[in-house]
C-alpha cells in the first residue's frame, strides 16, 4: 500500500506512533482485536470517516495508549483475546483513559460478563460477533456522541439511566388496552417513568439515549421486576386473565442471554394468570437482522406474542409484515389521530388494517384521543384501542378499568 493511502485509511502502529501525523479534524478511533481481516476491513471502510490506529496486540495497544490517550476519541475492542483477557484489557484501558468511550465486541458475553464489563469501563456499546462494518460505524458514532453529551453535561446519557435505575430513580405507570367490540378493558401497557431525570430530560431522550447499550437491557428488567411486585394487584382489576405488555428494544431481543429473562418472565406471569405481550419498534435496522427475526420467532413459537409498535412511523414497516414473527402492529399515533381529517393518512390506517388481517395479524390504534377517532377505528375493524380518550397512563391504583364508552 502506498504512504498516501495508507495515511488516508490507516494510521498502524509501525507507521504513524507519532500522533501528529492524523488528521485533527477526524475523530480517532483505536481498534484492539486479534482478527487482522477484521482490522484491515475497518480501516478499508472507515478510514475516510475516522484516523483509524489498529492493533492485534493488546500489549502494543496499552503501551500507545499511554502516549497517546489524550487524542483518542474511541476505543473499539475484543472482549475476548488470547493470552490476555478483555477484562484485564479494559481495566487497565480505563486506568490509561478513564473518560473514552468503548465500543467492544465480544462472541459470547453472558450477564454476568456484560454487567462486569459495563461496571469496569465506559462501555458505549457491546456488539456481538460478527458485527457488520456498519453496525460499527453506527456504535463508534453514538459512543462519539455520548462523550460529547457526557462532557458538555447538557444531555442524557446511558450512563444517567444505569444510575438512576440502580437508585430506584424509577416507577412505573399503566394505560388500558380496549377491546373494541365490547369496549372492556382487556389488559394493560406497562411505561416507565423517571420523576427526576424528566425535570431535564424528554422521556423520549432518555430512552434513546439507551438504544443500542447494555442499558436498555437493565431498563427492560426494572419495568419486569416492577410488573413482577404489582402483578398480584394487576391480575386483582381484572375478572380474567389480563394481557399486559412491555416494551423491548430489538438490541435485546437478538441478545441470547436477555431472551431467556423474557421467557422466565412470561413462565412468572402466566403463574399469576397473566398473559404477556412484547411491542418493539421498528426504527432500527437491527429488525431486519437475521440473529433478531430468529429469537423473534422463538418467543412466538414459545408463546409471546410481539408487536410492531409506533407502526409507520418508521422504514421498515411493510417489510416487517411478512416475516411472520409478529401477533400485530400498533398503528402510529400520527395516523389515527389524524384520521378523520387527512386522506392520505386516512388511507394509510385502512391500509395497515386491511393487509395485516389479509396476514393474520391483530391490530392496535394508539393514540386515540376523542371519541370522532374512537369511532372510526371501530369502524375499520382495528381490534384494540389506547389513548388519551380512555386514560392517561398513571399508577395502577389510578387506572380505569371495566367497560369503556365509545361515543
Amino acid at each position: 500500500m502506498c504512504e498516501a493511502l495508507r495515511d488516508r485509511v490507516l494510521l498502524h502502529r509501525e507507521g504513524f506512533a507519532n500522533m501528529n501525523n492524523v488528521n485533527p479534524f477526524k475523530p480517532t478511533v483505536v481498534f484492539v482485536d486479534d482478527d487482522e481481516n477484521l482490522l484491515r476491513g475497518v480501516a478499508r471502510a472507515l478510514g475516510q470517516r475516522y484516523n483509524v490506529v489498529s492493533f492485534s496486540d493488546p500489549v502494543e495497544a496499552l503501551s500507545w495508549l499511554r502516549d497517546n490517550h489524550r487524542k483518542v476519541d474511541v476505543i473499539v475492542s475484543d472482549l475476548a483475546m488470547p493470552g490476555f483477557s478483555g477484562m484485564r484489557l479494559l481495566r487497565e484501558m480505563v486506568g490509561i483513559a478513564p473518560n473514552i468511550p468503548r465500543v467492544l465486541l465480544s462472541g459470547h458475553l453472558d450477564n454476568s460478563a456484560m454487567n462486569k464489563a459495563i461496571n469496569t469501563a465506559f462501555v458505549s456499546c457491546i456488539l456481538s460477533k460478527p458485527a457488520s462494518i456498519e453496525l460499527i460505524r453506527k456504535s463508534i458514532e453514538q459512543a462519539l456522541s455520548s462523550r460529547a453529551i457526557d462532557l458538555a453535561g447538557t444531555l442524557i446519557t446511558p450512563g444517567l439511566v444505569m444510575r438512576a435505575i440502580k437508585n430506584n430513580g424509577y416507577s412505573i405507570v399503566f394505560q388500558p388496552r380496549i377491546e373494541t367490540k365490547t369496549g372492556l378493558a382487556c389488559g394493560l401497557e406497562v411505561l416507565i417513568r423517571f420523576p427526576n431525570l424528566q425535570k431535564r430530560f424528554l422521556l423520549e431522550e432518555i430512552i434513546l439515549a439507551c438504544e443500542g447499550h447494555p442499558a436498555i437491557n437493565l431498563l427492560t428488567t426494572a419495568v419486569m421486576n416492577e410488573v413482577r411486585r404489582q402483578a398480584k394487584d394487576i391480575r386483582s382489576r381484572f375478572d380474567f386473565s389480563p394481557t399486559v405488555s412491555i416494551n423491548c428494544s430489538p438490541y435485546s431481543i437478538r441478545n441470547n442471554c436477555f431472551l431467556e429473562e423474557i421467557l422466565h418472565f412470561r413462565s412468572d406471569m402466566l403463574l399469576r394468570d397473566i398473559r404477556i405481550e412484547v411491542e418493539i419498534t421498528e426504527h432500527s435496522d437491527i429488525v431486519k437482522d437475521p440473529a433478531f427475526l430468529a429469537n423473534a420467532k422463538m418467543l412466538k413459537n414459545r408463546g409471546v406474542a410481539i408487536y410492531i409498535d409506533d407502526f409507520g412511523s418508521g422504514s421498515n414497516s411493510v417489510e416487517l409484515l411478512g416475516t411472520g414473527v409478529f401477533a400485530g402492529v400498533k398503528i402510529d399515533r400520527e395516523f389515527i389521530a389524524t384520521a378523520n381529517g387527512d386522506c392520505l393518512k386516512s388511507s394509510f390506517a385502512a391500509w395497515v388494517v386491511k393487509a395485516s388481517h389479509d396476514l393474520g395479524l391483530r391490530v392496535v390504534a394508539e393514540g386515540v384521543e376523542d371519541a370522532n377517532v374512537a369511532q372510526r377505528m371501530q369502524a375499520l375493524g382495528v381490534e384494540e384501542m389506547q389513548g388519551f380518550f380512555f386514560a392517561r397512563p398513571a399508577a395502577l391504583d389510578k387506572i380505569p378499568t371495566g367497560a369503556f364508552a365509545l361515543c
